[in-house]
């Protein structure tokens, strides 16, 4: 989900910082501009991890600024494909569930690929998986509301270059960095929804245990 990425910039340090220490003003600087950023074909700036190198300072004719090429490395938010995570549900439309992991809310499950099979919800605007069950039972309708916990499996990253003179209605729609994934397997959607087979399996388990250990004593 996170990587680490070696990038290269220079950063300008105002006269009356000079003085100060030189490694937390260029990462101050650093995290100013680039902080919760989204960076073409790298992913989502989280903070600067450590810097590498400092290079050579200089000042340009007519300014009194200090610049310094500096080579650093950045954590970065950029899921890979087929990677598993862990979102909450924050929107369902007829297109497809939208996801957050708090700090980035641009994942997108489209309907085809939700557990099938799927049913729309008008009236309450949700998506339920239809579980067949056993012995003649009417299927149940396992929900996927809004500000449910669901796994996903990442299938594509999708970066856009902006440009600067969007309105406001198309920064809603145009997004620098979108994940789109999937949630049409085993083990995939709510997490409630395999948890609490896992905690039946394990009571199971114990439960033999202690017959086995009963028998013994005995």
């Amino acid at each position: 989900m996170f990587i680490l990425s070696l990038l290269r910039d220079t950063v300008a340090i105002k006269p009356h910082q000079l003085s100060s220490d030189q490694q937390m003003v260029i990462k101050k600087r650093l995290n100013e501009r680039l902080a919760n950023k989204v960076v073409p074909d790298l992913g989502l700036c989280i903070c600067v991890y450590d810097i590498s190198e400092i290079g050579d300072s200089y000042i340009l004719p007519g300014e009194g600024d200090c610049r310094v090429r500096v080579t650093f490395r950045m954590i970065v938010f950029r899921p890979f494909v087929d990677e598993v995570i862990e979102a909450k549900v924050v929107g369902s439309s007829r297109q497809g569930l939208t996801l957050s992991v708090e700090f980035f809310e641009d994942i997108f499950v489209p309907a085809e690929k939700l557990p099938e099979p799927h049913v729309f919800e008008e009236d309450g605007q949700v998506w339920y998986w239809e579980y067949a069950q056993e012995d003649g039972e009417p299927p149940a309708k396992l929900y996927m509301d809004p500000g449910k916990i669901v796994r996903f499996r990442t299938t594509e990253l999708i970066f856009k270059d902006l440009k600067p003179e969007l309105s406001q209605e198309e920064r809603k729609t145009e997004k620098s960095m979108e994940i789109k994934g999937t949630m049409a397997s085993t083990g995939l959607g709510c997490v409630g929804w395999w948890t609490a087979d896992d905690e039946d399996e394990e009571a199971v388990e114990d439960e033999q245990d202690e017959q086995e250990i009963k028998t013994e004593a005995s």
